[in-house]
């Protein structure tokens, strides 16, 4: 049966590369362009300042001393600068010359690539939890073909790499409190909190994660957690504050500095549309779990994975340290998403917000392939994969990316 499982992996990784390989951006949209201008800023004349970029016309830009900044965290656009810097002296190709193959490569390196590892780990960690066979390749599968984080992945985006990071390092982790040495040796330890602590970098509700899975080693070994994951969780992100120092003048993140934002001229002092939203909490919430950009709804399996995780909990099942580490962090997140927001990510494919957690979720809705076997239940499981597949087929638009409304707001909400 590992020869199937290994067949499903290239077919996964197979599809996966040309469709973010044929649809990745070419030019920048609202969400990247703030990104891409200071990654070519930081490139071509070493400054976080994106005045006189060619992305500099971008909504995510605040104001500090009358010069123009991304709002966007820094750790991610120092590394595509880093990268882009060397593309760009092996090839000679640069943004004001080439542009398109400069947007190109740094939509690959920050966004198709770290997609195609996801794929490759996730079959690792199907591997490790279930054994070569049917679950595995079945929730290989549905992971590869419902996952909105594909079309994601052809752009420049903070979403795809902290998914990336945090599957990693939950596979780590996993790794580090069920195999014994050298098999979940330092390294392991240390590469969980790593990348634990960058995924918290890319994404500020990745450091609920990261904690969550502090907790998840600490009750195996607190010493290692401690002296290991912890300070190697730390690394990163004292890069992040050291990074928003130097480039803002305050460790304060840019979200957290609203009068930032408000300038002349800025969106964000008279913002419209779905940006100027102020919905009761109420349909606000149930929008970001049922409706138009609705965890469930636009993958309609994560019922499965809910399921398999209340059930978990609730019954003490083996996987319950995992089911926790897991659920608690996603719901936390849920409320915190639903409390603190009000646009929904702007005009997006989904609830872009929580790509981060989805791949782990989708290591529950294989938890509940395990343990369903009947034709009833391939059946239930068959019509909501399909719904996840028209649902996710629709975000990687070769014009936009996934910077447009999903299926259900074209389709059934009539909004375009």
């Amino acid at each position: 049966m590992r020869k199937g499982t290994g067949i499903a992996l290239a077919v996964c990784m197979a599809v996966s590369a040309a469709v973010t390989l044929s649809m990745l951006q070419t030019e920048t949209h609202t969400n990247s362009s703030s990104r891409m201008a200071t990654v070519e800023s930081l490139a071509s004349r070493g400054t976080f300042v994106i005045d006189g970029s060619p992305f500099s016309d971008t909504v995510d830009r605040v104001v500090i001393d009358g010069r123009s900044y991304s709002s966007k965290p820094p750790v991610l656009s120092v590394l595509a600068a880093g990268a882009y810097r060397v593309f760009s002296s092996l090839t000679g190709l640069t943004f004001r010359t080439d542009p398109v193959a400069s947007i190109v490569f740094v939509n690959t390196v920050t966004g198709a690539l770290p997609y195609l590892l996801m794929v490759y780990f996730f079959y690792r960690f199907v591997l490790e939890l279930f054994g070569p066979g049917r679950t595995a390749t079945l929730g290989l599968v549905v992971f590869s073909f419902n996952f909105i984080g594909l079309g994601y992945a052809t752009d420049i985006n903070n979403h795809t790499p902290a998914a990336a990071c945090l599957l990693v390092s939950f596979f780590l982790a996993y790794r580090s409190r069920h195999r014994a040495e050298p098999v979940a040796g330092t390294c392991h330890w240390l590469m969980s909190g790593f990348l634990a602590g960058l995924a918290s970098t890319f994404e500020f509700w990745g450091g609920i994660f990261a904690v969550s899975f502090a907790v998840y080693l600490f009750r195996h070994d607190p010493r290692r957690t401690l002296l290991l994951f912890l300070p190697a969780a730390a690394l990163p992100v004292a890069v992040h504050f050291l990074l928003s120092l130097i480039s803002t003048g305050s460790l304060l993140p840019v979200y957290l500095r609203g009068d930032l934002y408000l300038f002349r001229d800025g969106y964000w002092t008279d913002p419209v549309g779905i940006d100027a939203l102020n919905e009761p909490k109420y349909i606000y919430f149930f929008n970001i779990l049922l409706g138009h950009h609705g965890l469930f709804s636009m993958t309609p399996v994560f019922l499965l994975a809910a399921w398999s995780i209340v059930k978990t909990v609730r019954d003490r099942g083996k996987r319950m340290p995992e089911a926790l580490a897991v659920g608690v962090p996603v719901l936390l997140t849920l409320l915190l998403l639903g409390i603190r927001t009000r646009n929904y990510g702007g005009v997006c494919a989904g609830l872009r917000w929580m790509i981060l957690a989805m791949p782990l979720l989708f290591l529950f809705v294989a938890e509940w392939i395990d343990r369903h076997r009947s034709g009833r239940a391939m059946v239930l499981l068959a019509v909501l994969f399909l719904i996840g597949l028209a649902m996710a087929a629709d975000v990687p638009w070769a014009n936009a990316g996934p910077w447009h409304n999903s299926a259900w707001h074209k389709y059934v909400f009539g909004l375009y």
